[in-house]
């Protein structure tokens, strides 16, 4: 058994030990946070930017992560990536979004350069 496996199946075991007004209590707050969410997108089209994956989680809004070209890091490049979250049971104007940033801006064809790390070898 791995680490990261031993890690989950104790996550688990301590969930059996949740009370059940505290399951109730997070699941209300969970609601409110779906309200919440659902007026904030009723007023945009699609929320581009932020990392939103664990509200988007908790609310069921659709969520898409791009590459989006590269960042600095010091002396180094890393690979950058942009969020775009829509509507509830928005997936499919989401996606068209998604495919029409890419063919724009074609970060999605763009890899690293491999010559320095071909040359140590």
């Amino acid at each position: 058994m791995t680490k990261g496996v031993e890690g989950w199946s104790t996550s688990f075991r301590a969930g059996q030990f949740i009370p059940a007004v505290e399951y109730i209590r997070a699941n209300r707050v969970r609601a409110l946070l779906m309200q919440d969410m659902e007026e904030l997108m009723a007023k945009v089209d699609l929320y581009v930017g932020g990392d939103d994956l664990v509200v988007t989680n908790l609310t069921g809004h659709p969520t898409v992560v791009l590459p989006d070209g590269t960042r600095k890091a010091g002396k180094t490049e890393m690979p950058g990536s942009l969020t775009f979250t829509g509507r509830l049971y928005g997936e499919a104007d989401l996606l068209a979004v998604a495919h029409a940033y890419q063919q724009a801006t074609g970060a999605h064809l763009r890899r690293p350069a491999m010559e320095k790390l071909l040359k140590k070898g």
